[in-house]
């Protein structure tokens, strides 16, 4: 039985369109800690952002030195190009390496990404812990791989997709992310966060929790339908990790859900004021009330984000947010009165966006967009989400393979005109300062 040596790849991402600038990949880093926790296999990492020279060399010297067997990306669906780079150079390296790609982007749409990706061998569905671990014991012990739960594979020229493999529900029982294999200290370094009073932050994030309960027809989960919670003791242990091992200042909480209670977050605030930093949250706005927002005033924490998506209540109802209008005006006025700093958005395109409900929500943008610090921005129909679903059968993106490629450009869903719907988008380019990648309209 020989061991097999596998690497775990962040690729040097053009993705977000500045160099050096990109979101680090959470779930790569936990799946790498459990893989080496397990001991199944020797572990490498790599993240090319922080290495110096050509991308391919640097990979191909790497494989070639270290004997790789088996090669690990993973990502969201918009990230296309940089995975898709790597897997096509690690094909070219060694036609026998077992490439295997992961994340959102392999959930949402396993078929549709395993066509996308040529070269690909396997695909992990869901999260990835687990799901990896056993399929490196299968290469390793020559098993077969219609055993392991949770992936799609090759066999000949048919895509075969095993059983589904449930979510991991006791979040806790996880190691920390493997933020020393991917340079986390030089990704902080190189992506400082800038307050508005222009204090240069360190952000660090922390995932509390995974999934959502809700149904928010433009989002998807890839963690699983089951929304999990770690422990305030799990949570804080990884901060004092952190704090120990890097320059901390601000830590966002990435937990869709995190008010649930607000015993909860009381009892985190009582623990986090004994540290020295910053922090943000994310609430979803019919989970704002006046004792949560008493428990959060006078606190360090530095922003509230919540989902306002947009100021119609037809439009609110088609995105299934389960909100109305006044109740996000009533929250947002909460939060403001409260002195604390309020991040929120509205975004334009649902199914049942007219030009008309646009301009009205455009309006209340303008009307209100200082004193609630509001942005705006064009609704992605991504992969895995009811907008995508609704989009391909209504062969609005008729190609899924080709959308994938294309980067998940924005396409007009909605019951706008063309002409109208290119109106819409030029608008919220000057807003931005920024171009949109958009398809499937004349131009």
């Amino acid at each position: 039985m020989k061991q097999l040596n596998v690497l775990f790849v962040i690729p040097c991402y053009e993705t977000y369109g500045m160099s050096g600038h990109y979101v680090m990949p959470m779930g790569i880093l936990y799946v790498s800690a459990y893989v080496k926790q397990s001991g199944v296999c020797m572990v490498h990492t790599l993240n090319l952002n922080h290495i110096e020279g050509d991308e391919y060399q640097v990979l191909r010297d790497y494989c070639i030195i270290h004997d790789i067997h088996v090669i690990g990306v993973g990502g969201l669906s918009g990230e296309y190009k940089d995975l898709a780079r790597i897997v096509g150079y690690a094909r070219k390296i060694n036609p026998k390496i077992f490439i295997v790609v992961g994340g959102g982007i392999m959930t949402a749409a396993p078929k549709v990404a395993m066509r996308a990706f040529e070269n690909a061998d396997c695909g992990i569905i869901g999260e990835g812990e687990l799901t990896t671990v056993e399929l490196l014991q299968t290469l390793t012990n020559g098993g077969s791989l219609a055993s392991v739960r949770g992936i799609i594979y090759r066999d000949g020229g048919m895509l075969r997709k095993t059983l589904p493999r449930a979510e991991i529900m006791e979040l806790d029982s996880l190691p920390f992310p493997d933020y020393e294999g991917f340079n986390y200290k030089e990704y902080l370094e190189q992506n400082p966060d800038l307050s508005d009073d222009g204090k240069q932050y360190t952000p660090i994030s922390v995932i509390g929790g995974r999934s959502c309960k809700y149904n928010c027809t433009f989002c998807f989960h890839p963690s699983g339908t089951k929304y999990r919670q770690r422990s305030l003791d799990s949570i804080f242990s990884e901060i004092d990790y952190l704090i120990a091992h890097y320059k901390v200042s601000y830590i966002a909480l990435r937990e869709e859900l995190f008010a649930t209670d607000n015993k909860r977050v009381y009892d985190f605030c009582q623990r986090i004021n004994k540290y020295d930093v910053d922090w943000s949250i994310q609430l979803r706005i019919d989970s704002i009330n006046q004792d949560l927002v008493d428990i959060l005033k006078n606190t360090r924490c530095r922003y509230v984000f919540v989902g306002v998506e947009s100021a119609d209540d037809m439009i609110l109802k088609s995105m299934k947010k389960g909100v109305k209008r006044n109740q996000i005006e009533h929250a947002l006025e909460m939060l403001k009165n409260a002195g604390l700093n309020s991040r929120s958005g509205v975004i334009f395109g649902d199914t049942e966006e007219t030009y008309e409900s646009a301009q009205y929500t455009l309006k209340w943008f303008y009307e209100n967009r200082k004193q609630y610090r509001l942005y705006v921005d064009m609704i992605i129909a991504f992969p895995g989400t009811d907008l995508y679903e609704r989009a391909c059968k209504n062969n609005v993106i008729p190609d899924p393979v080709q959308f994938l490629k294309d980067g998940c450009p924005i396409v007009n869903i909605s019951k706008m005109t063309n002409e109208e719907f290119r109106q819409l988008v030029k608008d919220v380019e000057c807003i931005n300062y920024r171009k949109y990648n958009v398809k499937n309209y004349p131009q």
